[in-house]
């Protein structure tokens, strides 16, 4: 098994989700009836050195609280031994034998890092972030349970920091790293579905896939948490279109995904978000019965593509959404709350007066392949977030973050992959007198199986 066909069963947390019904392990057990049982995994760890400045402190002389989504909240110079991106991971799918043209499998994949608390009983966490069945056909391939999501996933899986470190998390580096999560795109997630991967489809030089689930929907926070819509009445829809094909010499890549979910407020969101309008205040609602906006739209669209052509490799990818945050997609935190507000793990998908924030973002790379098992890339991208009117009145709101990277990575063997890099990314706050800047590299390696 080659290099290239390992990762693409360990490109963990991502790539074995979505090929959970064909993994082609290298570790397989098959039983006389039929039964097969394999095992994947990959195992990594990163020397990781993070230093941040301050965020800034004021806007036009006056003292103010920025609003931080995720990273380091304040200056900080560390040394971390860490897991990258991804998580270490035992991957086991479990394949019946094939009856009446249908293959059935379970897929179970642990996924664990070294990242705990600065601290003696700062241990590591595991995470059942797959356990699902799925049935394959000449109609294609439906699963249920939890799996990696369909919007934005080809965005991730194309970027070449899933194999780094990227952005810390946080100033102790707990679980994993970010890589470029937050910083060119939002992160798809892991979350139960039932999904339907249709047959492709030759066209046009090349095949067109197709991809639609109904997903267990999210929380859509607010800054404030009274103004948050938390009623979750029906499922979310995430869908994506590919094109796989070439002209020539040269390989194109193309896709387009999106995401839409509706949530309705309960009746006490909905009386204060009512009456947030009418006072323009965060104050303790006094119109409980009268009817606010009883729900929220959260909607999004991504699309990119990546070209090949010999050595060289060039990925763009995009999104634009609104009520979808801007670095997990609508409720995953950290946020650092501002005064006054009440929602911790909010990342701006709403403002503190229940309105749906316009988020955007993407990124560029490009990598080379020099032969002999040794590669290079730079890419550069960002996520930012729209003010809303009720923006303009407060300081904090975070306006744009971004990040440069460079990183060169070398294959030893088939197993083991050597990897080094580093980067810079800049956080800038609407009406700061400053912005927050972060120098990070690692050197690391990966173990596949």
């Amino acid at each position: 098994m080659n290099i290239k066909r390992k990762i693409a069963i360990a490109a963990v947390p991502a790539v074995m989700a979505l090929a959970s019904t064909s993994v082609d392990s290298k570790i397989l057990l098959m039983s006389q009836e039929g039964w097969e049982v394999s095992f994947d995994g990959a195992a990594n760890a990163f020397v990781m050195k993070n230093s941040v400045s301050d965020t800034p402190s004021t806007s036009g002389g006056a003292a103010f609280t920025p609003i931080t989504i995720g990273g380091v909240a304040g200056g900080n110079d560390d040394t971390s031994i860490v897991t990258g991106l991804l998580p270490n991971v035992w991957g086991m799918t479990l394949k019946a034998p094939t009856a009446n043209g249908l293959d059935m499998s379970a897929r179970l994949g642990l996924y664990t890092h070294m990242n705990g608390g600065e601290n003696s009983l700062g241990n590591g966490e595991i995470n059942i972030r797959e356990t699902s069945g799925s049935v394959s056909g000449s109609f294609g391939t439906v699963l249920v349970g939890r799996s990696l999501g369909i919007h934005q996933s080809n965005a991730i899986l194309n970027d070449m920091l899933l194999f780094g470190v990227g952005a810390a998390a946080s100033a102790a580096n707990s679980n994993t790293t970010l890589g470029r999560i937050g910083l060119g795109y939002l992160y798809t997630d892991f979350k139960p579905q039932i999904s339907w991967t249709l047959p492709g489809m030759d066209a046009l030089g090349g095949n067109f896939g197709a991809k639609i689930g109904i997903f267990d929907p999210d929380d859509i926070v607010a800054d404030d948490a009274r103004s948050s819509a938390t009623d979750k009445h029906a499922p979310r829809v995430e869908a994506q279109i590919t094109y796989n094909g070439g002209i020539g010499d040269l390989g194109v890549n193309l896709w387009v995904d999106g995401s839409y979910q509706n949530t309705e407020r309960n009746a006490a969101q909905a009386a204060f978000h009512t009456n947030f309008q009418q006072v323009g205040a965060l104050t303790a609602t006094t119109n409980v019965g009268q009817v606010g906006d009883t729900d929220v739209d959260s909607a999004a669209v991504g699309f990119g593509t990546k070209l090949s052509y010999q050595g060289f490799a060039i990925v763009a990818s995009g999104f634009y959404g609104s009520g979808m945050g801007i670095r997990g997609q609508h409720s995953v935190g950290p946020r650092q709350a501002v005064a006054g507000g009440t929602a911790a793990g909010s990342v701006g998908a709403l403002d503190d007066a229940g309105a749906e924030r316009k988020t955007y973002g993407g990124y560029l790379q490009g990598t080379y392949d020099f032969g002999q098992g040794t590669s290079a890339g730079y890419s550069y991208g960002g996520n930012c977030m729209k003010r809303t009117g009720n923006d303009m009145n407060n300081l904090g709101v975070m306006n744009c973050q971004s990040m440069h990277s460079g990183m060169i990575w070398h294959n030893v063997t088939d197993n083991f992959r050597l990897v080094a890099e580093g980067g810079y990314t800049e956080k800038t706050w609407y009406l700061a007198d400053t912005e927050q800047e972060d120098s990070f590299g690692g050197v690391g390696a990966f173990f596949f199986w």
